[in-house]
């Protein structure tokens, strides 16, 4: 055997751990062998530089985006109450007793998720779900944006938390942050406003995001904490000059005049949304900012995974 051919079986028994550990839990070993087959014809050479794309997938399961929302919400959101909390004593408070400080900082806290008008049903709606099913939060503190008013006039709230997936430009978070009306009685409210009138903290708690994005929206909206659980950089990007998947701009220039090649004649375009070239899934989530190979479909070309529509 060639060591062209060690390095693709390497790879392959690589996908077959990360599908049976259930590492990839969104997708099956039918799927992968669907996307694979658009290059059953390329050569040891090229075929060697599809694998290496698909095993450089930035894949987080089922488990792993528990885990960072549960990481958001009690690192970030309450970092700095039992911080203080703990200076105070010495650092010297039990496990129950920090429980009982995450619980009263939650009690204060509302969450509602960030709804794309183009997906309403998909987004922040998800996150919001896996915060009540998870018993991180009680089902009184998760609402939608309508029901601000009459939960923040009750006085119980002093904190406000958008919460989202994953953000790539930042413009879904713009259109949600700028656009969303609510009333009161018979006159609307942007949510800035609305905030303001009862002297709300807002947050904006997303999971994943493109570190540049995330800097210009601190840049931009001074008055909301912006809180990122895991960062995503030009290094996770497949054509940057930073990519950490190719060994050297030689074989990144080849594998990216390879996929230019083989969608040419698809329709395809070679990068997503706001010209962004990651390879992110999120548990049966990819972004339109990820490669359109991964998630575009024409009859010369079968997607590795259909995507639900949203601009992160």
């Amino acid at each position: 055997m060639g060591m062209m051919s060690l390095h693709i079986n390497k790879r392959k028994a690589y996908v077959n751990y990360m599908l049976s550990q259930q590492q990839w839990s969104g997708l099956t070993k039918e799927e992968i062998e669907r996307w694979l087959s658009n290059f059953k014809d390329l050569p040891p050479g090229k075929l060697l530089l599809v694998y290496k794309l698909l095993t450089n997938l930035l894949y987080f399961s089922e488990k792993d985006v528990l885990e960072v929302l549960k990481e958001g919400v009690y690192n970030c959101l309450c970092y700095k109450s039992v911080l203080e909390q703990q200076k105070n004593t010495g650092f010297g408070l039990s496990q129950q007793a920090l429980s009982n400080i995450y619980r009263q900082e939650l009690r204060r806290t509302c969450f509602i998720p960030l709804l794309d008008k183009a997906a309403p049903h998909e987004s922040g709606n998800s996150i919001s779900r896996l915060l009540v099913q998870q018993g991180i939060v009680q089902p009184t503190n998760s609402k939608f944006a309508y029901q601000l008013p009459e939960a923040f006039s009750a006085g119980e709230y002093a904190r406000l938390v958008i919460v989202d997936d994953c953000v790539g430009s930042g413009n879904q978070f713009r259109s949600f942050w700028e656009g969303t009306r609510v009333k009161v009685e018979a006159k609307e409210f942007t949510l800035a406003e609305i905030s303001d009138i009862y002297n709300i903290e807002v947050n904006y708690l997303v999971l994943f995001g493109y570190d540049n994005s995330i800097a210009r929206l601190r840049e931009e909206f001074k008055n909301i904490k912006i809180h990122c659980v895991r960062l995503l950089s030009d290094e996770h990007r497949v054509f940057s000059d930073k990519s950490y998947i190719w060994k050297n701009e030689e074989e990144r220039n080849e594998a990216k005049k390879l996929f230019e090649d083989l969608i040419k004649e698809t329709g395809i375009t070679l990068y997503g949304y706001k010209k962004m070239d990651f390879a992110f899934i999120m548990h049966q989530t990819i972004p339109n900012w990820s490669l359109p190979i991964f998630w575009r479909e024409t009859s010369d070309w079968k997607l590795l995974m259909r995507r639900k529509d949203s601009n992160g």
